[in-house]
């Protein structure tokens, strides 16, 4: 009873003290948190300062990396052009170094022409071949042609060459398909054929090369053979009138198959025709071949002047090979680049070299690359 009154007495006595206590703590409360607010207030203002900045910072990188980049590609780019103004000069210079080389004099009666594969050797009585080359350029007389072969061709691969001359593409086909890679040159005149035989061993090439005299036809036969003055344009074909006044000489040679020339299943990668007309005869003899090498690039010379006298029409040529899937395209002597043609398109043409290939075969995408 007692404490009970103690405690309304105190209360009593406190109850005139109450408001302003209550006032005072408020003012203190409010002044507290009236300064935690200005902290808060200033940490968000802080915060927003550096997330800004640190946009500031990151776009600022951004913008430097995309300079530093800007800078670096341009650096490359500038590289990358002037190795290759460097390179065409370099090339340009080896060109010119080697058109400035005179034939050199072997003997009596033959001299030597230097090109980019290597000496080839000249009889001084086949006066237009040999102003032809000098005339020409290091790649020799079909550029366009040698450069679709160095395309087609990888080390290891097999190159035929079919009417092998002096051996121009004979040299760059060894060269291309290299140490591991295999060469087969035939070419049917005694005389083309020495003159072939002692290219390679001046090159060192020839346990590279096999060299052979002989002519390729339809079948194994011993035929006439008739020999022009102008060396390349010797054919197992009766010459044209025009080649008569000239005094053409005729001698007989041994005909092979090029199915015999190669091994059953060997694989052959590239076939260099160029017979002055018989073209579809070589590829008669090569049934075997076609059929075994589905990847099997061909080359033929196009030229309706020999045709006409093998009395064969543009299209029965072009269709021959046709027959055995391959499609056709006209290389560029000066590029070395192919476009699809068909005989319509070479009315006009003395003489074209055709690459003939498979649709969707590697040798297509390597001539096209």
């Amino acid at each position: 009873m007692v404490k009970t009154n103690v405690g309304r007495g105190a209360r009593w006595l406190l109850a005139p003290f109450r408001r302003p206590a209550t006032l005072f703590r408020r003012f203190l409360v409010g002044d507290i948190q009236q300064k935690i607010d200005h902290v808060l207030w200033t940490i968000e203002k802080l915060d927003g300062a550096l997330r800004s900045f640190g946009e500031t910072l990151g776009a600022f990188r951004s913008d430097a990396n995309r300079h530093t980049f800007d800078l670096a590609a341009k650096i490359d780019s500038h590289t990358a052009d002037l190795a290759t103004r460097v390179a065409s000069v370099e090339a340009r210079l080896a060109e010119l170094s080697l058109r400035v080389r005179t034939p050199v004099e072997v003997d009596s009666s033959t001299v030597a022409v230097r090109t980019v594969d290597g000496f080839v050797l000249v009889p001084r009585s086949d006066t237009t071949l040999l102003l032809m080359l000098c005339d020409a350029g290091p790649e020799g007389l079909e550029p366009g042609t040698r450069r679709l072969l160095t395309r087609l061709m990888v080390p290891g691969m097999t190159f035929v060459d079919v009417g092998a001359h002096i051996g121009l593409l004979t040299l760059a086909g060894a060269r291309a398909v290299g140490p591991k890679g295999r060469v087969v040159a035939l070419e049917p005149t005694p005389i083309t054929f020495d003159l072939l035989v002692r290219a390679l061993a001046i090159n060192g090439l020839s346990g590279r090369v096999d060299a052979q005299c002989l002519a390729c036809g339809a079948r194994p036969e011993r035929r006439a053979f008739h020999v022009q003055t102008v060396l390349g344009h010797s054919s197992l074909l009766d010459p044209a009138p025009v080649c008569l006044e000239r005094g053409p000489s005729q001698i007989e040679v041994d005909v092979v198959c090029l199915d015999d020339v190669l091994p059953i299943g060997a694989q052959v990668d590239v076939v260099k025709i160029d017979v002055e007309g018989a073209e579809l005869d070589v590829l008669a003899g090569m049934a075997r071949i076609l059929r075994e090498n589905s990847d099997l690039a061909i080359i033929a010379e196009f030229g309706p002047v020999h045709l006409s006298r093998a009395e064969i029409t543009p299209d029965q040529w072009f269709e021959a090979f046709h027959v055995h899937g391959f499609e056709a395209y006209a290389i560029d002597e000066l590029s070395g680049e192919c476009d699809r043609v068909s005989p319509k398109d070479l009315t006009a043409v003395e003489s074209v070299n055709i690459l003939f290939c498979r649709a969707n075969s590697r040798a297509a995408a390597r001539a096209k690359s």
